[in-house]
């Protein structure tokens, strides 16, 4: 009897071993299936779009404007050259970046959406679209032109807090691009409406960006003269 009730037990374990086999086999066959498809390219062609055209164009009259100031005149101080500093430093990263390396890609997939998006609150954040309005508000605070970019920084903050709402919306919609599911045609062709819209938000908010820093650069210029 006891020993009946022995290979019960084993037969139970063994169906509970298959059972766990197999679902852990479908898990990964459907999974891999669905990143296959997540992972698909489109065709892009960055160059052409006119919204890409238009956040170039605006970081070119920003660059034109922020380079006809002579910072270094002796009766500024120690007070223009640090503001083109961190203008200097955000092109950097901006021309380094997820975003601007699209620009010769001949295709585009959910992940490059995320990452854009996640640089914008974890990189440009840091050192664009906060940093920069926040850091001369200090450095106004004992050179008395806080008064002058009042109004600026307001428009910034305005503008920095859309860029990063829709920011956060598009890396947590990028996380939500997996399922334990089998992808059909319906959903795949769901993914790529997708990540096209979601091009076309992100594309809005580097354009953003870049307004953010035409804003501050009118202000430099109107400030510590140059060409605007």
């Amino acid at each position: 009897m006891k020993d009946f009730f022995a290979e019960i037990i084993e037969l139970l374990t063994i169906c509970v071993l298959v059972i766990c086999f197999a679902f852990a086999s479908f898990l990964f066959i459907s999974n891999f299936y669905h990143y296959k498809e997540i992972s698909s390219s489109q065709t892009i062609n960055m160059k052409e779009d006119g919204k890409y055209k238009e956040y170039k164009a605006t970081l070119a009259r920003v660059d034109k404007k922020m380079k006809s100031v002579n910072y270094e005149r002796s009766e500024y101080g120690s007070t223009a050259k640090p503001i083109f500093d961190y203008y200097s430093m955000c092109i950097k990263d901006l021309k380094e970046g997820t975003f601007a390396k699209l620009e010769n890609q001949s295709f585009i997939n959910a992940k490059d959406i995320y990452d854009a998006n996640n640089e914008i609150i974890n990189t440009y954040n840091n050192k664009c679209i906060f940093y920069i309005p926040y850091n001369i508000t200090v450095i106004g605070k004992t050179n008395n032109f806080n008064h002058s970019f009042k109004n600026v920084f307001k428009k910034t903050e305005e503008k920095r807090n859309i860029v990063l709402d829709n920011a956060d919306y598009l890396t947590k919609s990028g996380l939500g691009n997996s399922s334990y599911g089998f992808t059909t045609e319906t959903s795949r062709n769901s993914i790529y409406s997708k990540t096209t819209n979601e091009l076309k938000l992100t594309m809005n908010n580097y354009n953003m960006m870049a307004s953010i820093l035409e804003d501050v650069a009118n202000w430099y210029v109107a400030e510590f003269g140059g060409n605007s």
